[in-house]
């Protein structure tokens, strides 16, 4: 009886906190887990290295201690504004057409089937042997590393969204058809739905290649962004320059992934559909 009386009590929103309190508790752990082994992984960086075995590796003390002196100085924000230029705009427009001809040849077999040989012979040709010829077409400004950066992130934009395209459930688009749904309507509530995990996938994996397109494009040819940063502290042995334009780097792409998950877990709200919600389209 005290039982019975206990579970009136609780009510419905105190077995529906559980599940939350759960998922907090998973994160957390999650969290602890990631940044112990961060934790060791620089304690052993920083007690491991040997100066006189190898010189030119430095210490995470000393990497932190340029961190601060180039900021507070100023010296990076002018690489760090260069890089991000490059890569917004090349990441923008590769992202932008490689979305829209996924999605014309994932709806079309025909153009597909003739494009195709002429896409996979494109893909194949190592993006760091057309950095040069980007140079020499575009000079080395702004424009040949955004270049780089557009075929960087097309390509793998491109090639999961006429996957996810492709997969889709073809019987859902016909049935929308048949019971009267415009072609707009189509597009929005079933086939690209269908293909989000896919498109985002793209988007995703494509953020660390756009970084690398930049950092290529200014080795070969630049006088400022993060890659000449590197380059130079590389030729002048400075060890704790060069990680620290690493660590900015790296920096970049976990923050614009983890803007990308927000957006998805935002946008793909019928997920929660599979966790028993019910979800408003």
């Amino acid at each position: 009886m005290d039982n019975m009386a206990l579970a009136e009590v609780k009510g419905p929103s105190d077995v529906a906190t559980k599940p939350r309190r759960r998922r907090y508790t998973a994160r957390l752990v999650l969290l602890a887990t990631q940044l112990g082994i961060l934790v060791v992984l620089l304690t052993a960086w920083q007690f491991g290295v040997s100066d006189a075995a190898v010189p030119y590796f430095s210490r995470p003390s000393l990497v932190a201690v340029k961190l601060y002196s180039v900021f507070a100085s100023g010296e990076i924000y002018r690489h760090i504004r260069v890089t991000l230029l490059e890569i917004a705009i090349g990441y923008s427009l590769g992202a932008l057409f490689g979305l829209v001809l996924g999605f014309i040849l994932g709806r079309s077999v025909f153009l597909s089937r003739a494009l195709q040989p002429y896409i996979m012979g494109f893909y194949s040709v190592p993006k760091i042997a057309l950095a040069p010829v980007f140079i020499v077409w575009l000079g080395l400004g702004i424009a040949s590393k955004v270049a780089v950066v557009f075929l960087s992130t097309f390509f793998l934009v491109f090639f999961n969204t006429y996957s996810g395209l492709i997969t889709g459930n073809e019987e859902l688009v016909r049935l929308g058809r048949l019971m009267g749904a415009s072609w707009a309507y189509t597009i929005i509530r079933v086939i690209l739905p269908g293909a989000a995990d896919q498109i985002f996938l793209g988007l995703k994996t494509a953020v660390p290649y756009a970084v690398i397109g930049a950092v290529i494009g200014e080795y070969i040819g630049s006088n400022e962004g993060l890659g000449f940063y590197i380059l130079y502290a590389s030729q002048t042995y400075d060890a704790p320059a060069l990680f620290s334009g690493i660590i900015v780097l790296v920096v970049m792409v976990f923050i614009a992934s983890c803007c990308l998950n927000w957006v998805e877990r935002h946008l793909i709200r019928w997920r929660k559909a599979g966790r028993g919600q019910t979800v408003q389209l």
